[in-house]
Order: C-alpha cells, then sequence, then structure tokens
C-alpha cells in the first residue's frame, strides 16, 4: 500500500507533466490575413496558393437549400485573398470582400437580389488544430456585425470543397476545404518571378530576330554551299528612308530660314 509521501509524488507529477497532446500542441502564427507561419518551424501556410489566377477560391458556386419552394437561389463567391466587390460596377454591400453571398428572392413583381457581405480580410481570426491538421479562419462581416464566415482548412492529399448555412445560425456561413495547399508549406502561390520575365524576354527576342532575319535575309546557293544574304530592296530601302529622313529635315530648315 503506497505511503502519503509516494501518492503526493504522483500527485505532484501529473499536476507538472502535460499530456502528450498538450506538449504536442502546434500553433500557426498569424503573419498577414492571408499566411501564417507553424510555431514548430515545421512551414508556412499560404492561402493565396489556393485561389486560382483570380484569387477565388470558389467564384459564383450554388449554395445547397433546404429544398423548399419557398428557399431563395443563393450563390457565394470566396477569394481567400484578393478582396473583391460584387457587383462590380455598383458595389454597395459586398465592397472589397472576402466572402459574399448572392440572395435571389422570387416575389410576385419579380426577382428580387440582395448582396450581403459575409466576411472580410480585415481582422481575420487564425486557429490551427495540430491533431486534424485543420487551419479554421475567422472572416467577419466588421466588427459592429454578427455575419462571419468560418472557413476550414483541411491538410489533405485530395481536393474538394463543401459549404454550410444552419438554419438554427443563419449569420454564421461556413466552408470547408481539403487541399494539400492547407499542410505547411504544402503549394506555393503562382509568381511572375525574375527567371520568368527573362524567359519571356529572350522569346520574344528571338522569335523577332527570326522574322526579321526571315524577311531581310534570302537564302543563295554558293559553291560553298547555301549562304543567306541580304536581299536588295530590304537595303535600297532603309538606305531611301535614311535619305529621305534627310531631305526632308533640310526642306523644313530651308523653309524657315
Amino acid at each position: 500500500m503506497p505511503n502519503v509521501g509516494t501518492h503526493s509524488w504522483m500527485c505532484l507529477l501529473m499536476i507538472l507533466w502535460p499530456p502528450a497532446s498538450a506538449s504536442q500542441k502546434t500553433e500557426c502564427i498569424k503573419l498577414n490575413p492571408c499566411k501564417c507561419i507553424m510555431e514548430d518551424g515545421s512551414g508556412v501556410i499560404n492561402l493565396a496558393a489556393m485561389g486560382g489566377a483570380d484569387g477565388f477560391l470558389e467564384r459564383d458556386k450554388p449554395v445547397i437549400a433546404s429544398g423548399r419552394e419557398s428557399d431563395p437561389d443563393i450563390l457565394y463567391s470566396f477569394s481567400p485573398c484578393l478582396p473583391f466587390s460584387e457587383p462590380v460596377e455598383f458595389a454597395s454591400e459586398c465592397l472589397n470582400v472576402a466572402v459574399c453571398l448572392v440572395i435571389r428572392h422570387q416575389t410576385q413583381g419579380g426577382e428580387v437580389v440582395d448582396f450581403l457581405n459575409f466576411g472580410m480580410h480585415e481582422d481575420n481570426e487564425f486557429s490551427y488544430d495540430n491533431n486534424s491538421q485543420t487551419l479554421t479562419v475567422i472572416y467577419p462581416a466588421s466588427p459592429s456585425s454578427p455575419l462571419r464566415t468560418a472557413v476550414r482548412f483541411n491538410c489533405s492529399s485530395s481536393y474538394s470543397v463543401v459549404v454550410s448555412r444552419d438554419a438554427a445560425n443563419p449569420s454564421l456561413f461556413q466552408i470547408s476545404v481539403d487541399s494539400p495547399c492547407a499542410c505547411p508549406s504544402g503549394c506555393k502561390p503562382q509568381d511572375v518571378g525574375p527567371g520568368t520575365i527573362i524567359s519571356i524576354v529572350f522569346s520574344v527576342t528571338a522569335t523577332a530576330y527570326f522574322l526579321i532575319g526571315l524577311c531581310a535575309l534570302d537564302p543563295v546557293r554558293t559553291p560553298n554551299g547555301i549562304e543567306i544574304i541580304p536581299k536588295e530592296n530590304i537595303w535600297c530601302s532603309m538606305c531611301y528612308a535614311c535619305a529621305e529622313r534627310k531631305r526632308r529635315k533640310q526642306r523644313k530648315y530651308l523653309q524657315y530660314k
């Protein structure tokens, strides 16, 4: 039977020694509204890698309703990093937002369309679950609005997007994203770097050089084989253009002299 001293030491060790799950807990420290870095140094989760070339992860996608005829048609758009406006020309509610819901109501007078701001990039909150490898980002519509979107980015080898909106809590819109890009350093956003720019410039220059050479040079068969020589009309036209420009300057000078 253990004595009181042994029992006291065991209790003290249980208090001071944290559980394995707590000691292995890792946070993803927010760097900006689009990126966070793992506290253990395992990598960076960059949400820009999940958006397309226009920044949208989802664009005008339907939200599945309950199936009742009275339910409105709802479309949603979500851009993890780049603010957007809806509609583009006359945006008032969905202005520079991260999430926008377009709700279409059918009335006796016709269709009524509402645009709802359901989240902005400013003041979004990051939290990371190490056990499920899930990054949750909360996008609030505004500090004074209850509307918000909770996006769960799940580290996964496959890709899928599931949305839900609970009728019991209509102020919360939920998006679940399975993607390899949700893993630390899983993906890198597409960027036009110096190497790409140099390659583009080189390709354009080589193409122009080839086309100019094709127009200005003419293949001629000689005893030594086929040689490329400049076409006479090309050089004549260049000389004529230079001479004509010089004569034009002389006439203008004599006119104002």
